[in-house]
């Protein structure tokens, strides 16, 4: 089981250079806008922004979004992801853009007392989990359509115990114990669909401007099963077209790059955006425990709300995006009293194109 999980893994990246062949600089006209590159992203997220570690306490990603096409059959990714967009309902349409985004990444959760070496049945398990998303979507300035894959696995495969304790060496943190008592190995897939709008701009978007989104999501898998709405704002100068992006746990919020080049490409864009958040959760696997086998588990809240501050300052070939992330409990504290209330983790993302 290790090789095989390991094998997917490096299959992944495989598949995100080889999607990377003959796509450098690329870049097509559609509707007379110039629409982006191939681009390339690190995301690292940790929750010691906020002066904590505990529930949701680290990730990273490591993402491909291959460039903006006419058609998926123009896309510069192998045969079979083409055919997969083009066959996914509501994704192709007059006017649309096409692109496809791929990432490996990792996520992982710890109670708040790392000193101790038993079953702390009073918090949140230990977990993580390591995965591939493959996401398809189609998008202008005025609405977006997606639907993701995400496969991977959780529990010790997962790595996530020597990611925290490398990561925790690094900042000079306590070294965490209880890695022993981590979620069973399992294997995850999960399925998500999202639609935004845009409702309102005002402004210049070759100087300053403001525009707001909603956003509809779903979640169906062994790792969340979910519905959510957000409200999105963005305001800034020389703003790129399309729509905000925000990190979420893996599984929980779609990968993708949902931009169009701003009106003056060769300037800075300097924005800011905000996001108010809601999710429904008739499963979470990081508190609702293994699906095939009894594990530590606590009861959720079925309703957690989420506010997503961020900025952001591109370049032509290279950006910079810092989020701060902050939800409402969403553990029920007569099943975990000793779990932190609310959820909070900053994010720091950079992007280059090619």
């Amino acid at each position: 089981m290790k090789f095989n999980i390991q094998r997917q893994i490096v299959m992944g990246i495989s598949f995100l250079m080889y999607c990377g062949v003959g796509e450098a600089g690329a870049e097509t006209e559609t509707n007379n806008v110039s629409v982006e590159s191939a681009t390339w992203q690190f995301e690292f997220d940790n929750d010691i922004f906020f002066r904590k570690d505990n529930k949701i306490s680290s990730g990273w990603a490591f993402q491909r979004h291959s460039a903006v096409a006419e058609s998926w059959n123009a896309l510069h990714i192998p045969r079979f992801a083409q055919r997969v967009g083009a066959a996914i309902p509501t994704l192709t349409k007059e006017g649309l853009v096409y692109r496809m985004s791929i990432a490996v990444g990792q996520v992982l959760q710890t109670p708040d007392d790392l000193t101790r070496t038993d079953l702390i049945e009073d918090d949140v398990p230990y977990a993580g989990a390591l995965t591939m998303q493959s996401s398809w979507y189609a998008f202008n300035d005025e609405t977006f359509r997606g639907f993701e894959v995400t496969v991977g696995v959780v529990g010790p495969l997962s790595g996530a115990e020597q990611t925290q304790k490398i990561i925790h060496e690094i900042f000079g943190s306590d070294d965490p114990q209880g890695w022993d008592n981590q979620l069973s190995n399992e294997p995850v897939i999960n399925f998500a669909y999202m639609r935004k709008k845009k409702m309102f701009r005002i402004g210049n978007p070759a100087g300053i401007s403001f525009d707001t989104s909603i956003n509809g999501d779903v979640g169906l898998g062994n790792l969340f099963t979910q519905a959510g709405a957000s409200l999105e704002l963005r305001f800034g100068r020389n703003m790129p077209g399309g729509f905000l992006f925000y990190p979420d746990p893996i599984g929980l919020g779609m990968n993708y790059k949902a931009s169009l080049k701003p009106k003056h490409p060769a300037r800075a864009s300097v924005y800011a955006t905000f996001a108010l958040c809601g999710n429904v959760f008739a499963h979470n696997i990081f508190l609702d425990g293994n699906t095939f086998e009894d594990s530590h588990s606590v009861e959720k809240e079925p309703l957690v709300g989420q506010v997503v501050g961020g900025l952001h300052y591109l370049r032509s070939r290279w950006g910079v995006h810092f989020y701060m992330i902050a939800s409402s409990n969403n553990v029920d504290k007569d099943s975990a009293p000793a779990a932190e209330p609310n959820e909070g983790v900053g994010s720091l993302i950079i992007e280059w194109r090619f």
